[in-house]
């Protein structure tokens, strides 16, 4: 089984969306090697694309995605 979870994040702005963008990519040289992350931006839109054999992994990866987007904002709110 393979599961495939897809993120969409709807920005203010293209900037806003870049940054978010840098912020949340996958920074982990060492990631699983049965886990995928796949980042597109199109203008102030993102999209994440998780596909991992291992749900468990994958739902875990995804949650983890959606906590540090939630405090994202609120350092962005912050900061404007």
């Amino acid at each position: 089984m393979k599961l495939t979870v897809e993120i969409v994040f709807e920005c203010a702005g293209e900037r806003e969306a870049s940054s978010l963008r840098a912020t949340l990519s996958p920074d982990n040289k060492s990631a699983p090697k049965d886990q995928k992350v796949v980042v597109e931006q199109t203008g102030r839109t993102l999209r994440f694309f998780i596909e991992s054999a291992r749900p468990v992994s994958g739902i875990a990866s995804a949650v983890s995605l959606l906590a540090d987007a939630k405090l994202f904002q609120e350092v962005w709110a912050l900061a404007s």
